[in-house]
């Protein structure tokens, strides 16, 4: 199996046709198709189920193509990298972690907003998603150069940079009592409903188990843990029980009524940069943060998120000392 082998893979599972496929790849259609049979039976399985409309990929495929697609795209990364250096255009690549319940959401914005500061600084990102823990001990031993998280309640003992500070939401489905609330609900209101988990080490469970343990609430029935917060959406639109979803993640006609929590305490969570202090690119991180925290100052909360229900975002733009 080679690279060529891999093309052949998913230029056919994208147009699920030899002919279109072989013109895609610049080859002849015998020769695709003898190469695809070859593979076959090198792997000892059908990838392509063949039919008088075209092909189709089999169950047993759907793992090969994929993994496919990743490794055609590590060796494009492999040759931008290779012709960049030959061309005397040494990128810088920061490996950025992002924990899920920020990642889908703000990363569109992220590289929009530092598009510019790319282009001149020639900087190459990798992405890596995981939870707050995790990331913090990538950050520890330099597996990571930085991250974009919520600084835990404890502190962190790395050099960090507040960006904005966003809302929490208690989520409900659309014909809930408190769906009427416009005014806005208190945590004592929420005993007779079942809260929604993510899985555990997700750091936006915290504020929900401390307003289950203050005012008696329940937890998810047969101890339901979701694993994003997009499963968690689906639940509560089909009435499964209810969440807190962060601001920067409402969306319009989901089947979902996202009300504000009335707290003497914050129902809020502030998203920061965090990174080694002396990592290598340091300094270059800390441009960064500088730049988006600018950015954020200075955009409306449509620009930073167009595709999100519009509501202010509380700007933090002091630098904090860990």
């Amino acid at each position: 199996m080679n690279i060529r082998d891999l093309e052949y893979v998913v230029a056919l599972a994208d147009k699920k046709h030899f002919g279109l496929a072989a013109k895609i790849c610049n080859v002849s259609q015998p020769a695709l198709s003898l190469q695809i049979k070859k593979l076959e039976e090198s792997l000892g399985i059908t990838l392509f189920e063949r039919t008088t409309h075209g092909v189709v990929p089999t169950e047993d495929a759907a793992f090969i193509i994929a993994n496919a697609r990743l490794i055609l795209e590590k060796a494009a990364e492999i040759k931008r990298h290779a012709h960049d250096i030959s061309r005397g255009l040494r990128p810088t690549l920061i490996t950025l972690g992002v924990i899920p319940t920020i990642a889908p959401y703000y990363l569109p914005a992220f590289f929009e907003n530092i598009a510019g500061f790319n282009a001149a600084e020639n900087i190459r990102w990798q992405i890596i998603e995981d939870k707050t823990e995790s990331l913090v001990e990538k950050l520890d031993r330099g597996a990571i150069d930085a991250a974009i998280l919520v600084v835990p309640p404890e502190g962190i003992d790395h050099e960090y940079r507040e960006v904005f500070e966003e809302q929490l939401y208690l989520a409900v489905h659309d014909r809930h009592p408190f769906a009427r609330k416009i005014e806005g609900v208190r945590p004592e209101d929420i005993q007779d409903d079942e809260w929604l988990l993510l899985d555990e080490g997700h750091c936006l469970n915290v504020p929900i188990i401390e307003a289950c343990n203050k005012t008696g609430a329940r937890l998810g029935r047969n101890s339901f843990r979701a694993t994003s917060l997009e499963t968690l959406r689906h639940m509560v639109a089909h009435k499964s029980g209810v969440t807190l979803i962060p601001e920067m993640a409402r969306r319009e006609n989901d089947g979902i009524t996202y009300i504000s929590i009335r707290s003497t305490g914050p129902f809020t969570r502030t998203v920061s940069i965090v990174w080694r202090r002396n990592g290598l690119y340091a300094q270059k991180i800390h441009e960064i943060a500088a730049h988006l925290t600018g950015a954020a100052s200075r955009l409306s909360r449509a620009e930073i998120f167009p595709h999100h229900l519009s509501s202010p975002l509380r700007l933090k733009t002091k630098l904090p000392r860990p």
